[in-house]
This record gives structure tokens, C-alpha cells and sequence, in this order.
């Protein structure tokens, strides 16, 4: 027979039909046992080849009508780094397949303009530029950079690949501009508190928000501004500064007088007032212990005056000694102080009471346990009164003391008074009646109920 001549078209039917045929046989398709694979993915819907040959469908996926033999699998999903599994199948053999799929990441360099800002990625906080990132997922994500002194600024940026890659961005100073002028002008110019110049000046870097202006020259009231300041803003402060009508400065001696003008309070010397108006003003100073001052005294325009008071003393002074130590001392019912121990350890320190008007004073002394009388002392100007004062311990039996006698056992209560140093115990027994049981005769000490 005459071969008969294939075109183009018949070949590459036939090339398919082999093609499916080799596949047939590959599978063990028609002939001896047949088994399956079974691929499960996390996350589902991965693409899956088996000895070349891609399935379509997502996984979980079954192939099914396999013949013995070795497979080789590739488990593949956008986003995420394919994984690869070598199986030996043995005859009717089913076999499933678990697959964890691990994002892909990206490589991604993070810098900015100056450094030191910290970045938030998607809301969470990584890193201080510059840093380099490995573990940028796949996809869009916002970055947010923040730093002292400067307006936070955010960024998109999509990573495709592990192809490094780099986000730098400038930050912008979250700071403003002041101009200051006065008239007239050389004067000193704070801002936020901090010296800058004096006027007229351009004052930058200021940073943005609240801001106080202040103005001051010698002889003039201080102006003062506050206002918000946005960033990248330049404010013209402008100051129109009036002279002061007066300068009174007050002093007294001793300071710490209370201080009138014109029978109002104007604090305590030394004071300077410059508020007052060109004229006749009365001062009048009063200090407790001195006796009170006034004069009257006439005021210029821009003319710095001081007047100084020398106060005369008419107080006296109170000095207590108590005993014991550790009482509250009270004069007319208003408490002054505690006496403290001295060196005998049951007579205090000498306790002053300074500036007290002369007159009378009802002394009142107070100490938990003791008994006071109150009584009424004489203050003299210019003098010192000395008190030497003992309170009477109030009797309220609190121990029980056990003492070896010659017949046996003594019990003794009464008010634990003291102990001494050689371990002897000083016991009231009765108000006025003290006894002292030397150590070597004591068995036992004990407290008594409160009850008692």
C-alpha cells in the first residue's frame, strides 16, 4: 500500500493521543491495582501537580486511579511559599496528604529622614529607623512614622516579592515661625518661658501648639501673647509696651510684714508694686511682736522709690521646761508645739514660743497618761518668761510582777513607772507610793488586762 502523507494537523492529533496514552499507562490506568492520593492544604484552595501534571481544581483535592509507584507533588497559592512532597504508593494504597502553607514574605528597609522615628506597621509598633525587615508579608500596608518635634507621617507600600525593598520618608519639623516687634523696641522676648532675642527678632523653631509670648522692658508694664501656633506658620507678634506709672518698693526689718496701701493688702515685705497711680499713698506694715508703722508717701512718674520700715519690737517670749518630755503645749487653746527630750531623758529641751503680745495667756499642757492643771501666765515686752513644768502621771495599774520572797512567791500590781538600766523595775503602787524591785528577785512581768 502507498504510505499516505500526514499533514501538520494529523500529527499533532496523534502527539496528543500518545500523550494521552502515556498518561493512561503512568496512572496504571486499565490494568493491575489502583490507589489514590488525598491532598489537604492550610489554607484550602492551593493548586496541586502530581508528576507534572496540574490539577485545576483546589485542594483538598483526590487523585485517584494511581498504579504503584513514586509521585511527586507541588502544593502552590498565591501568597504563600510552595511546598513540595515525594510519595511512594504502594498497590490500593490511599494516601492523604496534609499541607501547611507558610506565607511568603518580603525583605523591606525602613529609613527616614532624620533617623530615629518610630514606625507603626498596620497599627503595630516595629521598630526605631533605620531597621530592615524579613517578615513583611505579602501585600499593601500603611506605615505610620512618629518622632518628638516633627508631624507623624504615614505611608502606603506594596511588597510583590522577596525582592528587597526600601521605605524612606522625610519628616517635616512640627515647628513655626515668630516674629516679634515692640515699640519702642530692644526689648527682651521669651517664648514658652525661654529667653530668644530681643526685639524686633525672628524667632525659629518654635514648636507648634500653645504658645506664650512674653515682652518685657525695664520701665514699661510686660505684654504678654499666647496663641497656637500651627507648623510651618509664621505669627507677627506685635507689642505696643506702656511705661509703668510708679515704682514703690517696700521694705521692712524685720521682712515678712504685712503690707497695705491705701488701707488695701498688698502682700508681705520685701514688696515691689508698680501698679499704683503718681501721688500721695499711705503704707502702713504690721508684723506680729512689733508694733505696727504707717507713713505717707508721695509717688513720681517713673521715678523708682523705696521706703524701708524699722520695726520696734513689743513682744515677749514664753520658755518651757517640762516633765516629762513629749507634751503638747497650748496657749489660749491654740496648739504650739511638743516639748522634746533633752539629755535627761524625762526633763525636755527648753520650748519657745517667740513674739507674744504682751498680756495674759492661759497655758494649757497635754500628754497622754498625765495630768496637767492649766494655769494663766504674764507675757512682758522685751522679756523672757522661764516655766519649769511637771505633769502628774495619771495612776492606772498596768503590770503584775511575780518576786521571789522568803517564804515564796510575791505578787505585786500596780503602774510600770520605769525600768532601770540593771534590769530593776520602778512600780507605783498607789499614787505617791513608788517601789523599786531590784532583778535578782523578780520571776515574771506581766502586763494586766486593760480592764484593770
Amino acid at each position: 500500500m502507498k504510505p499516505t502523507r500526514m499533514g501538520d494537523r494529523g500529527r499533532r492529533w496523534a502527539w496528543a493521543a500518545l500523550a494521552v496514552l502515556a498518561g493512561w499507562l503512568a496512572t496504571g490506568a486499565g490494568c493491575g491495582p489502583r490507589g489514590e492520593i488525598r491532598v489537604v492544604s492550610d489554607p484550602p484552595d492551593a493548586k496541586v501537580s502530581c508528576n507534572g501534571v496540574r490539577y485545576e481544581a483546589g485542594t483538598p483535592l483526590a487523585i485517584s486511579r494511581l498504579g504503584p509507584g513514586r509521585y511527586y507533588l507541588v502544593v502552590e497559592k498565591e501568597g504563600y511559599r510552595a511546598e513540595r512532597r515525594s510519595i511512594t504508593l504502594l498497590p490500593d494504597q490511599r494516601v492523604v496528604v496534609e499541607i501547611r502553607l507558610e506565607p511568603e514574605t518580603g525583605l523591606l528597609l525602613v529609613e527616614s529622614d532624620p533617623p530615629g522615628a518610630d514606625v507603626q506597621m498596620n497599627g503595630a509598633y516595629r521598630g526605631r529607623t533605620p531597621f530592615f525587615l524579613t517578615d513583611v508579608p505579602l501585600g499593601e500596608h500603611q506605615f505610620v512614622f512618629e518622632k518628638p518635634g516633627y508631624l507623624p507621617r504615614e505611608v502606603r507600600e506594596r511588597v510583590d516579592s522577596r525582592v528587597p525593598r526600601r521605605v524612606r520618608v522625610e519628616l517635616v519639623p512640627n515647628t513655626g515661625r515668630v516674629v516679634v516687634r515692640s515699640t519702642p523696641p530692644g526689648a527682651g522676648v521669651r517664648i514658652n518661658g525661654a529667653e530668644r532675642g530681643v526685639t524686633p527678632c525672628e524667632v525659629e523653631d518654635v514648636p507648634a501648639g500653645e504658645t506664650v509670648v512674653e515682652v518685657g522692658l525695664d520701665g514699661y508694664e510686660p505684654f504678654n501673647e499666647t496663641f497656637e501656633l500651627s507648623a510651618q506658620q509664621t505669627r507677627e507678634v506685635t507689642a505696643t509696651l506702656k511705661p509703668f506709672p510708679t515704682q514703690l518698693t517696700v521694705v521692712s526689718i524685720p521682712a515678712g510684714a504685712r503690707l497695705y496701701v491705701d488701707n488695701q493688702y498688698r502682700g508681705e515685705t520685701p514688696q515691689k508694686i508698680t501698679d499704683l497711680q503718681p501721688g500721695e499713698h499711705r503704707l502702713r506694715v504690721e508684723l506680729r511682736g512689733y508694733e505696727t508703722a504707717a507713713r505717707t508717701v508721695y509717688l513720681q512718674s517713673r521715678v523708682p522709690m523705696v521706703e524701708e520700715f524699722r520695726l520696734v519690737k513689743n513682744s515677749g517670749k514664753l520658755v518651757i521646761v517640762t516633765e516629762p518630755p513629749g507634751v503638747k503645749v497650748f496657749l489660749d487653746g491654740e496648739e504650739q508645739g511638743e516639748t522634746r527630750p533633752g539629755p535627761n531623758p524625762m526633763i525636755s529641751e527648753p520650748f519657745e514660743v517667740d513674739l507674744l503680745p504682751p498680756g495674759e495667756y492661759r497655758l494649757s499642757l497635754l500628754r497622754g497618761g498625765y495630768e496637767y492643771t492649766p494655769r494663766v501666765v504674764r507675757i512682758e515686752a522685751n522679756a523672757v518668761t522661764p516655766l519649769h513644768e511637771k505633769l502628774t502621771r495619771r495612776y492606772v495599774p498596768d503590770t503584775r510582777v511575780r518576786i521571789r520572797g522568803t517564804s515564796g512567791e510575791i505578787v505585786r500590781e500596780g503602774m510600770l513607772n520605769r525600768l532601770l538600766p540593771d534590769g530593776s523595775i520602778e512600780l507605783m503602787l498607789e499614787t505617791g507610793t513608788i517601789m523599786i524591785i531590784p532583778a535578782e528577785e523578780i520571776l515574771a512581768r506581766e502586763p494586766l488586762p486593760p480592764s484593770r
